[in-house]
């Protein structure tokens, strides 16, 4: 991943996915130039949080990206899942997808504010444009919605926390959830889906104050009313 350096026009470096941490800045772009970025979370940090996932390797000229196949990826001008990348397609560095590798490995997947971020592969390499979520949550992440979310400002307020929250009592819960929330999202209107973020965001907010405040139980509980009506939803991706 590309880590920004911030807004004074510092220098960015690759550094490896797995050592950010909510409250991080990365970069992203912004109709076609970079751009800072916050990580509001960063999912499945832990190696036994989730199990080991079908990937797929979208090599190019300068490098390479690996995500899940459901994972959201800048492809001939617009996001589109990994899986329906073919060979020629063109990625937001104007490179082509030279091969496309299937193989299995961890995940990890950090959330960031605009939904998207600039990542290259463990080789490092030329970036290339991928959302922060795969396909069945990719509208909403990639929406104005979340930034004016109770959740996103919290997050930016209180980042160490937030992380620890995600890691301690939301992880395990929406790791175990996302197909049966998958599969409500896509049958609700889409009215009864606006209404399910909101409520889910107050819960969120919730059981952040009594993580925050060491209520283990209550924490518990709001996780999972959170889990019902499904705002912040875990994402296998980037890895």
């Amino acid at each position: 991943l590309l880590r920004g350096g911030g807004g004074g026009g510092g220098a960015a470096a690759l550094v490896p996915i797995t050592e950010l941490i909510a409250g991080d800045l990365v970069l992203t772009e912004k109709r076609g130039a970079p751009h800072v970025d916050r990580v509001v979370v960063n999912q499945h940090r832990e190696a036994a949080s989730v199990a080991s996932a079908a990937l797929l390797t979208l090599v190019h000229a300068a490098g390479s990206l690996t995500v899940t196949p459901d994972h959201m990826v800048w492809l001939d001008g617009g996001f589109a899942p990994a899986r329906t990348a073919t060979v020629g397609a063109a990625l937001s560095n104007g490179l082509a997808v030279e091969a496309i590798e299937n193989h299995s490995g961890d995940v990890i997947n950090p959330i960031t504010a605009s939904g998207a971020i600039l990542a290259a592969g463990k080789a490092g390499g030329a970036p290339v444009l991928a959302a922060t979520g795969n396909e069945w949550m990719a509208d909403v992440m990639l929406s104005a919605y979340p930034k004016y979310s109770l959740s996103f400002a919290l997050a930016a307020a209180f980042p160490a926390t937030v992380q620890a929250y995600y890691d301690a009592a939301l992880e395990p819960l929406f790791t175990a959830a996302v197909p049966h929330l998958a599969e409500l999202k896509a049958a609700a209107p889409s009215p009864l889906v606006g209404l399910a973020l909101v409520t889910g965001d107050a819960a969120l907010a919730a059981g952040l104050g009594t993580y925050a405040l060491g209520i283990n139980g209550a924490v518990s509980l709001a996780a999972a009313a959170a889990l019902r009506i499904g705002l912040w939803l875990p994402f296998k991706g980037l890895c």
